[in-house]
């Protein structure tokens, strides 16, 4: 909605920011941009930290974003007033059509919209008076942990209003000059208030004791706007002097009604004036007191103040009183009259208000409205002389190049797409830009296509400084293949204003709304929230593989997704990879655990469905696990569209009970399950398998593939049209869009003029609606989507491929998705020869890619090492000296524990030795197996006690033999076999499986290694692991309990049973089940299943890694999810472990700082699972942590601290968007991952060495990582803890400021030697530490008390000298590994 439409919206926009910059600051010019051309917003950058600083209401930001009245009310009216508690303003302003805004500081925290129960907790907690001076130091002592109530005087009203965009103030009377102000410049900070601060208040006029005509003249050299309302008057009206309706001092304008004072606020906003307008309101007359009575009265009062003494703010209320009392207390109800009267005119004049801008502004309805990204590309081919030889831009020098410039972005392609189709009807798209020649650009292209640009918003230059409108440059290679790209699309991640696309939904009314994943997770949460409370169709584009899955995010502080038939979100269109990661999140997240979630699932009755997918789509789609993935988030999207490149597109739909297709012969055959009479609301699933509108054997160009199909799928959709009709229309668009050539095709196809560039002579391009059938985009027109398009016509050229945010993520590998059945794409059921209830079960346990299954069957002697997805190294320079190992096959390396699991209740032979068992079946059949179990049918989802016997929720019909089956398998889990006969079944050459069959039987080899020396391992997958993940994953538990400061209850648990045979060098839980990891120099990996109670051994091994020759001093789980470890040791290289598939990945280099990365080993992960930190070797300059992708394990940046001796240690916050770091020194940085620099840089107290630092706790400042606590140890054996809430100064800018040397909040001084172990408890209850070099030396200390435990440990703890400690992640278990090997366990209770 464009800010001159809703005044009120830019109001509280440009008030965020002006409260942001400076609170007490003075707005002397106009900060944000009213065009209706430009429709430019002026909001706060980050809402959560406005959301930090102001609290308001529900019902009042509603009330604002719905262009309701809303009328704000002092607090100091009930706090330091005389008046009572019933004056009942909040229901004069509900009985008159309004929304009360009580205004008042509770506990610190500024609140617009207090509820009567704190109100009266306000004024029973000795609440100071707040004007604007007051503000900051009553809401930074709440932010420093002292709850102050401050109720709002008429100036602190207006400030805080006017953040929260409110318009209108009813108040009681305003103060001003004293009598003797020239003298004594006694004058109200109110009057000034109203010079700075654009707020209509509405009052009786001044205090009647006050000098009235200075008070007119300040007011009118502040350049306020003073106006009295008639009130039935004729002639000269006087301005009113509170008690009496006249002073004598004639007004300096007046009002006639409500609606001219509404008319005067909006010609105040949109003059962009930003001083305040005084509608002086008289006391109604029959409450009124003569005026000669009242002179006489304020005489005396005066004189008497005068007299005694009464200065200053002892004044007003000391004649307030004397005047109460010569009054005979007259003066108390006619101050009720009139603060009711001036709250009941405000009132009106706030529904005047709202009726004249929704009047001005009433927006029409418009049929799509696409929320989304929209960006400048910029495509640059290489032109270089030796292109033909050489097609490939040379590094680090100059090129010259052809540059094509153009607007893109995935919103904006949607939006183009179904504009261009729907021609008359009204798209428009809701999107950001900088107030930049970039953001210009895409003005000017929009408005030449003729789209609506009026949702488009541009950030201001003065606000948003560092804001840039999105880019995208790809650089391309002679063959227009993308050699690089960039993109800058931080716009949409680092603005929310939720708010405001709340209003931007309501006022366009749309029938369609799509939005993109380029949002945060919150503000796609908020636009679909908006869209639903308005009753549009919901569409979500997942643009990306990473994006796509803030679709399925955390469910804290968001709305639920609904599920079906009240589902949020209404159609998706993924491709494949796209969906798996939708699918990989709503798992992660818990999506697929909740209770309406199953309902629905079961409700779909789906029961041995591999078949029938197999029939509608292809055995590779579903070997792929496509459409099992569709079905199963159908509750959550009824209509999934996936696209799956040259295999065309798969339908999947949940159906109402009701709908025609249940009941239609045509539709009959695409049923895939119809749901029991039992359920209600659905009636079954609809999938459909479409091929690809033609085979495309010359495409150019993926680009805006995807957005083209969505654009014409929605513009169908708008006009009536059903999706089964349009899918084939989508395609077609899509495949014209395959086959340009250029960057500019996407607007050439659509008619368009570029704005750089040409286009070949004589072309004139169709515009897409061209290629449609206007009657089949008419609601009273069936569709025909075989007659859809007309013949192929000649396009011309189009840009490179590349890979951003205006592209369909990963687009160019759909079109390497090829079906079973070929070039035909007719999709028919096939015969396999494991029915389908086997081939189920080795899905859900190998993973859901046959190539998977492909390389663990597949011969050693031929085994190259590839597992599923595997990394890829693309370091290269030169060959750096290293120990003798790097030129040694990593297959030689490894030796993969396969017994472990077994032998200690886990079933290890069950899946590797499948294949010889079927082929010796026939021979060797036992005489108990009966050839009728493969015809007997079991349901192991209708009884409780077989469903442990699933191996996925949707698992629930098995044959026979395999229910047998499954029967022995749990039975030996729970009953292992004993020992001899355990012997008697190993076979030694089964122990150890290798990857390649080039590997040397010699250990060492020479230390000259290629670059191109990239060795994979892949080892046995841990399926064991892996299919008992529902049981190892402990059942949830209630909030955790708080811990008491002066005695901890802890017990020993049963140790880990596994000794190394060194000291133990990392300790490591699994993020979600009770899963151990560690490891020694002695080369070892082992992981322990924590049981204490497991039979016949506690603690049970699951598996064990041996690295020769690799002494492994870290290892890490990579979180959140914890499917792969990384381990390194002090070696030029790092190995990740990937435990789905059993890949183990080498990497050794790091491209353009190999020379000064010599070891590996001090490396840690990021909580967010995005980074690897790695301390460099080199010292030089002070010291270096070298960024890393955990996934690509490319460089992707540089933390250099200038810190004497270089780096001790270094810890990620709890966000993964920013690492402290530790010098030696005692010197620590606080380096932020966006900004790419250092926040602020502070000194430990009286450290000179420091060693270890670490973070913990909860509830810290959002700008550091939301990690409260801060500990720090030195080589004296001084940990030193601090409250990062403490450390950050106040600031009236923008750059956080720290102290530059804090005092910490506690000196742990228990320990002798250098503190070599820090370690927060997850809770953040909890800190330990201890040092290596003394035996016994470890301590807990409680937080926040920050007092050290003295029951625990004992002298009788049996510690040893530590080497690693690790809390459980629910901060239950205490892991403690020392020098000789050991690891021990206790239970910490709460």
């Amino acid at each position: 909605m464009m800010s001159l439409h809703r005044p009120w919206l830019s109001a509280r926009n440009y008030c965020r920011h002006y409260g942001r910059q400076a609170l007490l600051a003075r707005a002397g010019r106009r900060r944000f941009s009213t065009s209706q051309r430009t429709g430019c917003i002026s909001a706060l950058g980050n809402v959560s930290a406005l959301k930090d600083i102001l609290r308001i209401s529900e019902e009042v930001t509603d009330a604002l974003a719905t262009n309701k009245p809303v009328v704000a009310l002092e607090t100091t009216i009930y706090t330091h007033g005389a008046l009572g508690n019933d004056l009942d303003l909040e229901g004069i302003v509900r009985r008159n059509g309004g929304v009360p805004a009580v205004v008042g500081i509770l506990g610190g925290v500024p609140t617009v919209g207090l509820l009567p129960e704190e109100v009266a907790r306000m004024v029973e907690g000795s609440p100071k008076k707040a004007s604007r001076r007051d503000l900051a130091y009553i809401v930074g002592m709440g932010m420093a942990g002292k709850k102050i109530h401050g109720g709002t005087t008429v100036a602190g009203t207006m400030v805080l209003a006017r953040l929260a965009g409110i318009r209108v103030f009813g108040s009681g009377g305003l103060g001003g000059v004293h009598r003797g102000g020239h003298d004594s410049l006694d004058i109200s900070a109110d009057l000034t208030e109203l010079g700075r601060t654009r707020m209509a208040v509405i009052c009786s006029g001044c205090k009647g004791f006050l000098d009235i005509p200075r008070t007119l003249e300040y007011l009118e050299t502040q350049g306020v706007l003073v106006s009295t309302f008639v009130d039935g008057r004729t002639g000269a009206v006087d301005f009113p002097a509170f008690w009496a309706r006249d002073s004598g001092i004639k007004s300096p304008s007046v009002v006639q009604d409500e609606e001219q004072a509404a008319a005067m606020i909006l010609a105040q906003e949109r003059l962009g004036i930003e001083s305040g307008i005084l509608f002086a309101n008289p006391i109604p007359e029959e409450y009124s007191i003569s005026r000669s009575e009242m002179d006489g009265v304020i005489e005396q009062a005066v004189r008497e103040s005068t007299e005694q003494g009464a200065r200053g703010s002892d004044n007003t209320p000391f004649i307030l009183k004397r005047i109460r009392q010569l009054t005979d207390g007259r003066s108390v109800p006619a101050n009720k009259a009139l603060v009711q009267a001036n709250v009941e005119r405000a009132t009106k004049i706030a529904v005047a208000l709202s009726q004249l801008t929704a009047g001005g502004s009433a927006a029409s309805q418009a049929d799509i409205l696409v929320a989304g990204s929209v960006a400048v590309d910029l495509s640059c081919d290489y032109a270089g002389e030796d292109s033909l030889e050489h097609p490939t831009p040379h590094l680090h020098t100059s090129n010259p190049a052809h540059i094509g410039q153009s607007v893109g972005g995935v919103g904006h392609n949607v939006a183009l797409a179904a504009h261009k189709i729907m021609q008359g009807s009204k798209v428009r798209l809701c999107s950001l830009i900088g107030d930049d020649l970039a953001g210009s650009t895409i003005l000017s292209s929009l408005r030449a296509s003729g789209m609506d640009t009026s949702c488009i918003h541009q950030l201001s230059r003065q606000q948003y400084p560092a804001n840039r409108t999105a880019q995208y440059v790809a650089v391309n290679d002679a063959n227009k293949n993308l050699v690089l790209a960039m993109a800058d699309m931080g716009i949409f991640t680092a603005h929310s204003f939720p708010q405001h696309w709340r209003s931007t939904v309501r006022g366009s009314r749309p029938k369609w709304l799509v939005v993109d994943a380029n949002w945060t997770d919150r503000d796609i949460r908020a636009w679909i929230q908006a869209g639903k409370r308005n009753q549009a169709r919901v569409v979500f584009e997942p643009v990306s593989k990473e994006k796509s899955s803030r679709l399925f995010c955390t469910e804290k502080d968001v709305e639920r997704l609904g599920v079906f038939p009240h589902s949020s979100v209404d159609l998706a269109t993924p491709n494949h990879y796209e969906l798996a990661a939708m699918h990989a999140a709503a798992q992660r997240h818990e999506y697929l655990d909740d209770s309406r979630w199953w309902e629905v699932i079961d409700a779909l009755g789906m029961r041995g469905a591999r078949d029938r997918f197999v029939q509608l789509t292809s055995a590779s789609m579903t070997d792929a696990g496509i459409p099992q993935q569709a079905v199963q988030l159908l509750p959550y999207i009824p209509t999934i569209v996936t696209k799956v490149g040259s295999g065309g597109s798969l339908l999947t739909m949940a159906l109402a009970r009701d709908h025609p297709r249940l009941a239609s012969a045509a539709h009959d055959r695409f049923i895939l399950s119809r749901c029991p009479s039992g359920s209600s609301d659905i009636g079954g699933v609809y999938m459909r398998m479409f091929p690809a509108a033609e085979q495309v054997d010359d495409v150019v160009s993926v680009n805006g593939v995807g957005d083209t199909f969505l654009g014409v799928l929605v513009a169908g959709l708008a006009q009536g049209g059903r999706v089964e009709d349009l899918v084939d229309i989508a395609q077609k668009a899509a495949v014209l869009t395959l086959r340009s050539p250029q960057s500019r095709y996407f607007w050439m196809f659509f008619g368009m003029s570029l704005p750089t560039g040409g286009r070949p002579a004589g072309y004139t391009p169709p515009p897409l609606h061209h290629f449609i059938n206007n009657d089949l985009l008419r609601e009273t027109a069936p569709f025909d989507y075989k007659k859809a398009f007309f013949a192929n016509r000649a396009m011309p050229p189009n840009r490179p491929e590349g890979d951003n945010d205006s592209v369909s993520s990963s687009a160019q590998d759909e079109l390497e998705f090829a079906s079973d059945e070929g070039a035909s794409h007719t999709y028919q059921a096939q015969t396999i020869d494991k029915d389908s209830d086997e081939e189920e079960l080795e899905r859900f346990v190998l993973g859901d890619a046959a190539s998977f299954r492909h390389n663990l069957f597949r011969d050693e002697s031929k085994a190259g090492g590839a597992g599923l997805a595997p990394r890829t190294d693309r370091e290269g320079g030169e060959d750096e000296p290293e120990s003798d190992l790097e030129a040694v096959d990593d297959a030689d390396l490894f030796a993969f524990d396969l017994q472990g699991a077994a032998s200690k209740g886990y079933e290890e032979s069950a899946v590797v030795s499948a294949a010889k068992s079927r082929e010796i079946a026939e021979k060797d059949k036992p005489a108990w197996e009966d050839s009728d179990d493969e015809r007997l049918t079991v349901s192991l989802a209708s009884l409780s006690q077989l469903r442990r016997l699933r191996v996925s929720e949707a698992d629930d019909v098995v044959n026979g033999a395999e229910y047998t089956r499954r029967l022995r398998q749990e039975y030996l889990r729970l009953n292992p076999y004993p020992g001899w006969a355990r012997e008697a079944d190993e076979r030694p050459a089964k122990r150890r499986r290798r990857s390649s069959a080039t590997t040397s039987d010699s250990e060492v080899s020479s230390e000259e290694a290629s670059d191109d020396d990239h060795i994979e391992v892949s080892a046995l997958p841990l399926d064991a692991l892996l299919r008992d993940a529902k049981r190892l994953q402990s059942r949830k538990t209630g909030k955790t309990k708080k811990l008491r400061p002066e005695v901890i209850d802890i017990q020993r648990s049963r140790d880990i049973p596994d000794t190394h045979k060194a000291a133990v060098t990392s300790l490591a839980f699994h993020p979600k089940y009770p899963v151990l990891l560690s490891t020694s120099v002695s080369s070892v990996l082992y992981l322990h299943h924590i049981d204490p109670t497991a039979h016949p051994r506690p603690n049970p091994l699951l598996t064990s890694v041996q690295v020769k020759q690799v002494p492994i001093q870290r290892a890490e789980f990579l979180r959140p999810v914890g499917d792969m470890i990384f381990f390194a040791g002090r070696r030029r290289y790092i190995h990740s472990w990937d435990l789905a598939t059993g890949t183990v990945q080498k990497t050794h280099r790091i491209q353009g700082h190999q020379l000064e990365q010599k070891t590996w080993e001090h490396f840690k992960l990021s909580p967010c699972g995005k980074y690897l930190g790695l301390v460099a070797s080199t010292r030089k300059g002070g010291g270096i942590i070298n960024i890393l992708s955990a996934d690509t394990m490319q460089w992707i940046a540089a933390a250099r601290l200038d810190s004497r001796g270089g780096i001790a240690d270094f810890c990620w916050w709890s966000n993964g968007r920013g690492l402290t770091i530790l010098g030696q020194n005692g010197q620590v940085g606080e380096w932020n991952m966006e900004t790419r620099r250092f926040l602020a840089i502070w000194n430990d107290e009286g450290s000179n060495s420091g060693t270890v630092i670490a973070l913990g706790g909860l509830d810290g400042p959002v700008l550091l990582g939301n990690d409260r606590w801060v500990a720090i140890g030195s080589s004296s054996g001084v940990a030193n803890i601090y409250d990062r809430n403490a450390l950050i100064l106040p600031s009236e800018d923008d750059e956080i400021k720290i102290e530059e040397r804090p005092t910490p909040i506690r000196r742990l001084m228990q320990l002798t030697t250098a503190v070599t172990v820090l370690t927060f408890s997850p809770d953040g209850q909890l800190l330990a530490f201890g040092s290596k070099h003394k035996k016994d030396a470890l301590k807990l200390a409680h937080l926040p008390s920050c007092t050290v435990y003295r029951n625990w440990p004992t002298e009788q703890t049996p510690l040893g000298r530590i080497s690693e400690v690790a809390f459980g992640r629910k901060s239950d278990l205490l892991a403690i590994g020392n020098d000789s090997g050991t690891i021990r366990l206790w239970e910490i209770r709460h």
